[in-house]
């Protein structure tokens, strides 16, 4: 490995601790045990993991996730611990980017690291803004007759 190049551990511990503290939750050694206690982990683990010396047991990958308000597949994929191809269902295999699941907008927030209560609902708010225009957009392209199809 090349000097300055970021091991998988670290990646994966850099992610994760951006989320933590973008959450507000794991401030301080309090917030390393908090963590821990909810993800299953020692605080000494999990302190680890946050300095990308190890990485954890694969089965926590899922309440890592949770706890700091990460999709589990983006950050695998964006910690480079799996590819987004070795994800993929057989349908989307053979249809790259068809047919992707839909998300909730709190598991849209929660990804954009959004958590201020007043974004969250100015997301809500564009995210709904969007679609009117968008249908509206649909009634004119056909002449009015998609509402009445």
């Amino acid at each position: 490995m090349r000097s300055g190049e970021e091991t998988v551990r670290q990646r994966f511990g850099r992610i994760v601790a951006e989320a933590a503290q973008r959450t507000g939750r794991y401030e301080g050694r309090g917030g390393q045990v908090l963590l821990a206690q909810e993800t299953g982990m020692s605080p000494s683990a999990v302190g680890r993991m946050l300095r990308g010396e190890t990485l954890p047991d694969p089965r926590q990958f899922e309440a890592i996730a949770k706890a700091v308000g990460l999709n589990v597949r983006d950050l695998l994929v964006e910690a480079e611990i799996v590819s987004p191809e070795s994800l993929a269902t057989p349908s989307q295999a053979a249809a790259p980017g068809v047919g992707s699941d839909s998300i909730t907008l709190d598991e849209a927030a929660n990804a954009l690291g959004i958590v201020d209560p007043v974004a969250r609902e100015m997301l809500a708010a564009t995210v709904e803004r969007l679609r009117r225009i968008q249908d509206a957009e649909r009634e004119s392209d056909d002449g009015g007759t998609a509402a009445h199809a």
